[in-house]
């Protein structure tokens, strides 16, 4: 049995941008997604669950203004709020839009684990990484968030870590710690966190009640390109390797556990032309899951040529309509 998981930057979706609801929809239906992680969902997530009340004809009337409702009952949604204004981060809040993760899932194929008193365990922001401001580990500029869904009627399980990588060096005005680290070197710092550290607590952890047989994937977007790819900078490896305390490392020398990223395919739409720019949305995994990736199923979704036909400007409509990103999927057979 194998499922599709998708991952989609939609470009600060909220109720107040306009966002056709149902061409996203019909992105995740027609792409038989089973599970979509997604970045730069703002408000709260209301516009994924939420209701409007709209005036129609003088008089008020509720409208049903949420993605959910165009997936239908077999879906469920989860939004969590990375909090990146807490003090304790060397941002400071510099993003003020209140971004945050959300994951769907179709419910009539994976469930969510039961913890010891009797309660769904949901998705939630993943906080527990060590940081040195010397080279450049910081406290990551939103925590990613972390979801486990069980197959149902399986004894497995897929873990997702959902994530937004940081793209420039904010001023020194958002900073409580002075980095002398471009912003391309932020955005590796960053990886090396989520692949070399997180990434093994969260696959190797089996103490979990209704623990099944785990696996485990990032997926985002990373602001980091593929060198297999066309773009020509800010370059993510495709194999890393780290050793026990989570640090980069060569292969085979103190290699403890390694990492593959993939899907090489341009994602990012250019500004205000037509056509794509760089290679930002990618997964990573680890050997173990490597094996039960359908060959060939990694690859961006051009929902532009999809989902646009008929429109005089594609990339445009595009653009204001859905995102400035195109989702990307992945099949994985258990």
């Amino acid at each position: 049995m194998s499922f599709k998981i998708g991952s989609f930057n939609v470009k600060n979706l909220s109720l107040a941008t306009g966002r056709d609801l149902d061409r996203i929809a019909s992105i995740i239906r027609d792409n038989d997604m089973d599970i979509v992680a997604m970045q730069e969902v703002l408000s709260e997530g209301k516009i994924l669950t939420g209701i409007n009340s709209k005036s129609v004809s003088g008089q008020a009337k509720a409208y049903d203004y949420s993605l959910k409702s165009r997936l239908g009952r077999e879906w469920d949604i989860c939004w969590r709020d990375p909090e990146t204004s807490a003090k304790n981060y060397p941002f400071l809040g510099g993003d003020s839009r209140g971004e945050g993760y959300a994951f769907l899932w179709n419910t009539s194929k994976f469930e969510l684990p039961i913890d010891d008193k009797g309660n769904k365990v949901f998705p939630r922001i993943w906080r527990n990484y060590r940081t040195d401001s010397d080279s450049g580990l910081i406290r990551l500029m939103r925590d990613p968030c972390y979801g486990r869904f069980i197959v149902k009627g399986r004894p497995a399980e897929i873990r997702l870590l959902t994530t937004h990588i940081v793209y420039g060096k904010p001023s020194a005005d958002n900073l409580d710690v002075d980095l002398d680290f471009g912003a391309i070197a932020m955005r590796n710092n960053e990886f090396q966190i989520l692949a070399g550290q997180i990434y093994p607590r969260i696959s190797e952890y089996y103490k979990d009640i209704n623990c099944t047989s785990p696996y485990t994937i990032i997926l985002g977007d990373y602001n980091l390109n593929l060198k297999s790819s066309v773009a020509n900078k800010a370059y993510v490896p495709s194999v890393a390797c780290f050793d026990s305390k989570g640090r980069m490392t060569i292969e085979n020398e103190n290699s403890y556990a390694t990492i593959y990223t993939v899907q090489d395919e341009l994602t990012t739409l250019k500004s205000n032309e037509d056509g794509f720019a760089n290679n930002y949305d990618h997964f990573s995994y680890d050997g173990r899951v490597s094996g039960q990736i359908i060959q060939g199923s990694v690859h961006a979704i051009n929902a532009v040529e999809q989902h646009i036909k008929d429109e005089n400007s594609k990339y445009d409509t595009y653009r204001k309509e859905i995102s400035d990103h195109l989702p990307i999927i992945i099949e994985i057979d258990i």
